[in-house]
């Protein structure tokens, strides 16, 4: 009461210091005056006093009269107060000041439900709430209140409500704290609220609520009846005692406060006893699955209290869980003769009869695997009985009729179960194993038929059976040499079982014949992650590493086991690896150029035996190698010295002759005694075979790789190779099928593709990789060189070649149109072509003068001079005219590995044609290649040059300039980051009515690989040149040649290039920097003088009785240089298995001489090619342009 008078005065004295600041109040301020008006009148609604709500509503509608909460407040109290009248027209106000607000849609639900019909409804809803029909009761409730905001009394009534649906508990609770904070102090509200929190579990905020409640005197005793109840209901603990002294000093004048004293001093008294202390732990092991710790405690505590049936009952589960079940049966009929609590009696029935369900199945159990199958049986049956619908008995009879060879029976009884339990765990094992025995097959269709989630419980046997397929397929691809599949399926295995150390291993060599050495590499070191100390794991890995040649790294990891838990197969391993680790470091050191050490070495540790002619036998193979030949005839000599037939060394022997040239003493050592060799050394027979072939006896070589072949029945990519390679020029086809068998065996073909050959995969399988081995490397080449020769091929191509630079009309302007049409055929173990050229050339107009003539220095067109008297004469200029020509050339040619040969004609149709030609030989000596050519060229600098050239005023027919002699190439690349080349030539040069003049040049060039990878290549390097001739003959005077020749001539220039092809695009980007330097010594601008002699009568004539010198025809030489730059670009683009595109442009730049040059092409193949785009693109070079 005193709280309540307190709480009134505190309302009022604010309600008076309101009312005495309104008049002052300020429109900012009187919001928050506002706001605490109306959380006045809900705390007066809460604590059901009109009084306050009056009095503050008062002061609301002095300051906002049309304030929509004011409004609904005025609404509320009119209700209350059943003035009906006044609460319709506060309604009518607030819709016009506020409609659709939340205030209005509350008032309007007020207004509604105090109409008769409205309080009629309302009271259905009610009676259902009471009725226990909580759906009906809320679904006329929310047809009702048609989702309006709620007041405190129909709020309070409605969440109550919603607060035993199941589901609606936890929005309740909010709901109702949101009420409470709005309408603070309601005492059903808080206890509607803490109803629902206990019933929800949340005790704690629950007794929080109860305390509140317990300040309000109208609600004390309310309050501590509920805290009371909840205190009683709970299990004897340190948490009961708290509880229950809180009580008792909360609650002093309570009538229950003796009876909470009564029961805080039992339990004190009870939580002191050893027996409940014992029973409590017994019941906390228990439910942490603690089962025998459990027991133990259990039976000490009913020896304090022997009637409790709690603990009866306890103990039985204990039992029950531990397969105790006859104690179990005995301690849950005590339970139920003991306890009083009707909870806990249902559950201690249900309980017995479950134990007695797995007592039957237990002892049906131990009948089956005593084989008394019909004891086991009627066990069974009675357990179904017991429980018709539990699987237990039907698995039980099932493994019966299984042990009785009843299949059908039992899969029959396991239906049935699983028609009862469709997801029980040991029905469908039960099944699975019924399968599994009939066929794995027959397993892994039923296991793909259960849903996932029943799959999921059978993870393990799935991978069992699926472990079990990946070993047999992957065993199956590495017998047929598939290594892509056998990779496949390996790796999916080794996902499935990681500690395998012989899948792995398997994993492993798969991965490595494919050149995928990191992947087998990371097989391992996972492993050995975890199975490092596994002998298994490290004698698979010992022997992998010994597998690509890593002794060292193998032998390590031998060694990473004591030697004591090595097996028979490690210690073979491990003396295998020592031998060939000893001749490693034997040629390691003779690397390091410390040959006498390395001798000494094997000498030291591997006397005179068999190890030591292989040692030497090793360093004479890397003297061969390095091309150091009398180092290796003299480590042969050494072998054959203690071994005379030692029939390696003398092959060896004969190679190294054979690799100097002397093919003769070859040969002789051939014919009188020929090494020999066992059947099982393959390598050294093929060896052998090829020695024969290369003194000249290719049938004898070929029979005997033939014969290698039939006897070889294991995969041999280096004998189908060879034998590919002697058939090549004699039988290229069939050279071709070898080629795919050896591709087969180094699995780069499947079956399938070898036989009979497919040659769209075979050229694809030519494409050259970055991670091939030398091996690899040599046969996709071979590949790839032989069916390009093999594959006729057309080609067509156009050029259009002009000039930038400042060129005169009619003499330098020029312009080529070049039209190609080649075909290439397989002829002769080589390639032949023929091919024809459409030429046109076209200078350009001379300028002429009013009278359509000009002086050019062309012909004699510009015949003028100064005679003896100092007077300038001239004869006329010649008539204007376009410089044009055009014709068609033809050329035929053939080439092999070694040799190149081509016969042509310039274009019939020129003013002046020439037969013309060349032959190329290659060979390699000395460790550089060699190249000789002797060929007649023409000169393509100008129309002139090529062409040749009427002069206007005599009619005399020059030009066509031919260069006829011979140039030598020289090149040394080893295959490493740098190269050098050199050229030198020697060329007399002949034209029709032209002066004779010789040539000599020389270049020579240094590049660095930058990048240097099977589809990239980018290249850096450094070029110079050096031109010498005779005469000057650069002009267009009769006579001349029109070619650029200067006496001397020197040029430096830094080219770049960058290629780069993918399997459908090839593209080469090049470009250079140069500086040039020349020098012209002086000429005559008519180096033929009978060629001017009739111009040169008619001047004389002209000049009498002066003279006209000869002086007049003199030119000055020079010096001159400058700096240049070249860019090109050329793409192609596959289009089909027959059919590529291709085309580029080129840019020069120098000091009056700027030449481009754009073309575009196609080539078609006649067999499918799926080969490499060449990494450089090759358009063809016009006939014209040949070297």
């Amino acid at each position: 009461m005193r709280n309540r008078r307190e709480l009134t005065h505190l309302l009022l004295l604010l309600g008076a210091l309101q009312g005495v600041s309104l008049a002052q109040a300020q429109p900012g301020v009187q919001e928050g005056q506002q706001q605490r008006l109306i959380e006045q009148i809900r705390v007066g609604e809460a604590l059901y006093r009109d009084d306050l709500v009056r009095d503050s509503l008062t002061r609301l509608e002095s300051i906002a009269p049309d304030a929509p909460e004011a409004l609904a407040a005025g609404i509320r109290l009119a209700l209350r107060q059943q003035d009906q009248g006044r609460a319709e027209t506060l309604l009518a106000r607030l819709a016009e000041v506020a409609p659709g607000s939340p205030p209005w849609r509350q008032s309007q639900l007020l207004v509604r439900l105090s109409q008769p019909w409205g309080r009629q409804a309302l009271q259905e809803a009610r009676l259902l709430a009471a009725a226990g029909r909580a759906d009906e009761a809320l679904a006329a409730y929310d047809k009702l209140l048609a989702g309006a905001p709620l007041d405190l009394e129909l709020g309070v009534e409605y969440w109550k409500l919603r607060g035993g649906l199941a589901g609606q508990r936890p929005q309740a609770i909010e709901r109702l704290r949101e009420l409470d904070r709005q309408y603070p102090g309601n005492a059903a509200l808080r206890q509607s609220l803490a109803g629902l929190l206990f019933a929800q579990a949340r005790n704690r905020e629950a007794l929080q609520v109860l305390h509140q409640l317990a300040d309000d005197p109208r609600a004390r005793s309310a309050a501590a009846q509920r805290e009371f109840d909840y205190l009683d209901e709970l299990e004897p603990g340190t948490e009961s005692v708290a509880g229950w002294q809180a009580f008792v000093d909360r609650y002093p004048d309570s009538p229950l406060r003796a009876e909470a004293a009564a029961a805080l001093a039992r339990q004190r008294t009870l939580l002191a006893d050893p027996g409940w202390q014992a029973a409590q732990r017994g019941r906390r092991l228990l439910e942490q699955g603690h089962d025998a710790e459990a027991q133990v405690q259990l039976r000490q505590a009913l020896r304090s209290f022997p009637q409790d049936g709690g603990l009866h009952g306890a103990l039985g589960l204990a039992q029950m869980r531990l397969g105790q079940r006859e104690a179990a049966d005995a301690s849950f009929r005590q339970a139920l003769r003991l306890d009083r609590d009707s909870r806990r009696i249902d559950k201690w029935s249900d309980l017995r009869a479950a134990n007695r369900y797995w007592l039957t199945l237990q002892q049906g159990e131990a009948a089956l695997a005593a084989k008394r199958f019909g004891q086991a049986r009627s066990l069974y049956g009675s357990a179904r009985r017991q429980r018709p619908r539990e699987v237990g008995a039907w698995l039980g009879l099932s493994e019966v009729a299984l042990a009785e060879g009843q299949t059908g029976e039992a899969e029959r009884l396991l239906l049935q179960a699983r028609q009862l339990a469709p997801d029980h765990e040991g029905v469908l094992h039960g099944l699975y194993r019924l399968y599994l025995a009939q066929s794995p097959d027959r397993a892994r269709v039923w296991l793909d038929s259960l849903s996932p989630e029943q799959q999921r419980g059978f993870a393990g046997q799935r991978r069992t059976l699926r472990l079990q397929q990946l070993r047999q397929a992957g065993e199956a691809a590495r017998a047929r040499q598939d290594w892509a599949q056998a990779s496949a399926s390996l790796q999916q295995a080794v996902e499935l079982d990681p500690d395998d150390p012989w899948l792995a291993y398997h994993l492993a060599g798969s991965l490595s014949e494919q050149r995928r050495h990191g992947e087998a590499d990371a097989v391992f070191e996972r492993l050995l992650q975890r199975q490092g100390r596994d002998p298994q794991a490290r004698h698979a890995h010992g022997l992998y590493l010994a597998a690509s040649a890593r002794d060292a790294s193998a032998l390590s990891s031998l060694e990473a086991i004591p030697q004591a838990q090595w097996s028979d197969d490690m210690r073979a391993l491990a003396a295998r690896l020592q031998r060939r680790y000893l001749l490693a470091r034997v040629e390691a050191l003779q690397a390091a150029g410390q040959e006498r050490e390395a001798i000494a070495l094997l000498q030291a540790q591997a006397a005179d035996g068999p190890l030591l002619a292989e040692g030497l036998l090793r360093l004479a193979d890397r003297a061969r190698q390095r091309d150091d030949h009398a180092r290796a005839q003299d480590l042969y000599r050494q072998v054959l010295t203690r071994d005379p037939a030692h029939a390696e060394a003398r092959l060896g022997q004969i190679e190294s002759w054979l690799e100097l040239g002397e093919t003769a003493r070859a040969r002789r050592a051939l014919e009188q005694a020929p090494p020999e060799f066992p059947a099982a050394e393959i390598g050294a027979r093929r060896r052998l075979g090829n020695a024969w072939a290369a003194v000249g006896e290719r049938q004898r070589g070929t029979a005997l790789l033939e014969q290698l072949a039939g006897e070889q029945q294991a995969p041999d990519v280096l004998l189908h190779r060879d034998r590919a390679r002697l058939l090549a020029s004699i039988e290229p086809q069939r050279a071709l099928d070898v080629y795919a068998r050896a591709m087969g065996d180094a699995g780069l073909l499947t079956s399938g593709q070898t036989s009979p050959r497919d040659d769209r995969a075979l050229t694809l399988a030519s494409r050259e990789q970055d991670e091939d081995d030398w091996l690899r490397r040599s046969l996709r080449s071979d590949v790839d060189e032989l069916y390009r020769r093999q594959n006729p091929t057309l080609r067509l191509q156009h050029d259009h070649a002009w000039r930038e630079d400042s060129t005169t009309p009619g003499l330098s302007d020029l312009e080529t149109d070049t039209s190609i049409v080649q075909i290439d055929w397989p002829l002769a173990g080589g390639q032949a072509f023929l091919r024809a050229e459409q030429v046109r050339m076209d200078a350009g107009s001379f300028d002429t003068d009013a009278d359509g003539r000009h002086t050019e220095e062309f012909g004699t067109c510009s015949f003028q001079g100064r005679d003896s008297a100092g007077r300038y004469q001239a004869l006329p200029g010649c008539l204007g005219g376009s410089q044009t020509d055009s014709g068609t050339a033809v050329a035929i040619g053939w080439r092999n590995e070694r040799l190149v040969v081509d016969f042509g004609r310039s274009p019939q149709g020129f003013e002046i044609d020439n037969w013309l030609g060349g032959v190329t030989y290659d060979w390699d000596f000395a460790g550089l290649g060699w190249s000789l050519t002797a060929s007649r060229r023409p000169l393509t600098n100008s129309l002139l040059s090529y062409a040749g050239s009427v002069d206007p005023r005599t009619g005399i027919r020059w030009g066509g300039v031919t260069a006829n002699g011979v140039s030598l190439g020289l090149s040394h690349d080893r295959g490493g980051r740098h190269g050098v080349w050199s050229q030198f030539g020697r060329h007399w040069l002949h034209g029709k009515n032209v002066a004779d003049n010789e040539r000599t040049t020389a270049m020579a060039g240094y590049y660095y690989k930058l990048i240097d990878r099977a589809d990239t290549r980018m290249r850096l390097g450094l070029t110079g040149m050096y031109w010498h001739y005779d005469k000057d003959l650069g002009d267009y005077s009769l006579g001349q040649g029109g070619y650029y020749s200067p006496q001397h001539y020197y040029s430096l220039g830094v080219p770049v290039s960058y290629a780069w092809r993918n399997s459908d695009w090839s593209v080469l980007l090049e470009g250079s920097l140069g500086w040039s330097y020349a020098v012209t010594d002086d000429s005559e601008r008519y180096p033929l003088q009978r060629l001017i002699a009739r111009p040169l009568a008619e001047i004389m004539a002209q000049s009498e009785p002066a003279a006209f010198g000869r002086d007049n025809f003199r030119q000055d030489g020079g010096r001159s240089d400058a700096l240049s730059y070249r860019a090109q670009a050329l793409v192609e683009r596959r289009l089909s298995d027959h059919l590529v595109l291709g085309g580029g442009f080129t840019l020069q730049h120098s000091r009056d001489y700027a030449p481009q040059r754009v073309s575009l092409y196609l080539r078609y193949t006649f067999e499918p090619w799926q080969g490499n785009l060449s990494l450089v693109p090759s358009p063809l070079i016009p006939y014209g342009d040949f070297r």
